[in-house]
């Protein structure tokens, strides 16, 4: 299934953030063709005219500098709910945001059908090399699997996927049979990658870290389910590694396959 004309939404404060989410929605654009919609929320009605200007501003000094135009959207009301609402009201692929707060960032996070990645620096490389995706022996953690397949497409990126140590032979099998299934369809799709186990000592979300570090990796794929823990203790590690967050209800109509 080839991908529909879907837009890359990016959530626009003005601030240094904003610049770093366009980055990196134009390195997602260039591989995988789509537009980039920059969508700035209002409180007041009143506001329209002058934030209109002000984003269209700021979409001119992105062309300027990166050579690429984009769509400017200004939309009024709950931030937490109206980038969820734009996402779908323009069919999204996917929404590039600044991270500044992952209390605040959940409440945007948790309900939407469209994936958030969420940056706090410029991307690493050209193109995204290694990306990290810990699977645990939950069933739904294998929606993952879509955008593995998506992004494995175009930018033909390392998959390094990371499963934790499990001392419990019920939980051992049920992780049994998810990497029985992430191989099978992996293979299938010619996709190279290499699994990991965790070491027994180290708790999974400090697995994830360590991983990611040592292999310098450009993205982290995480559940919605996992995320508050996982970035609220990310942040003890000093880490800024970009994080693709998935949600299980996520819309996976646009995606090469549906897992």
């Amino acid at each position: 299934m080839e991908l529909t004309d879907k837009s890359i939404i990016v959530p626009v404060d003005f601030t240094e953030n904003s610049e770093f989410a366009f980055q990196h929605a134009l390195q997602m654009s260039k591989y995988i063709k789509k537009n980039i919609s920059l969508l700035h929320i209002i409180k007041k009605d009143r506001e329209q005219s002058e934030a209109m200007a002000k984003l269209v501003e700021f979409e001119k000094k992105m062309h300027e500098k990166y050579g690429v135009e984009s769509y400017p959207i200004v939309r009024r009301g709950n931030i937490f709910k109206v980038i969820k609402a734009t996402a779908i009201e323009i069919n999204a692929l996917l929404i590039v945001m600044g991270l500044y707060s992952a209390k605040r960032a959940i409440k945007v996070i948790i309900g939407s059908n469209v994936p958030f990645y969420l940056v706090q620096a410029p991307p690493k490389n050209e193109k995204i090399v290694d990306i990290v995706v810990p699977f645990d022996i939950e069933a739904k953690s294998r929606i993952q699997l879509n955008w593995v397949v998506l992004l494995s497409k175009y930018f033909d990126s390392n998959i390094n996927i990371l499963k934790p140590f499990i001392n419990n032979n019920f939980k051992n099998e049920k992780m049994k049979k998810n990497m029985c299934f992430i191989r099978q369809i992996l293979d299938e799709k010619n996709i190279v990658f290499g699994i990991r186990t965790s070491k027994r000592e180290t708790k999974f979300n400090n697995a994830i870290y360590e991983f990611a570090n040592e292999i310098n990796a450009d993205t982290i794929f995480i559940m919605s389910y996992q995320f508050k823990e996982f970035i609220l203790k990310a942040s003890k590690f000093g880490m800024k590694v970009p994080v693709l967050c998935i949600n299980p209800a996520t819309n996976t109509t646009i995606l090469p396959g549906r897992y």
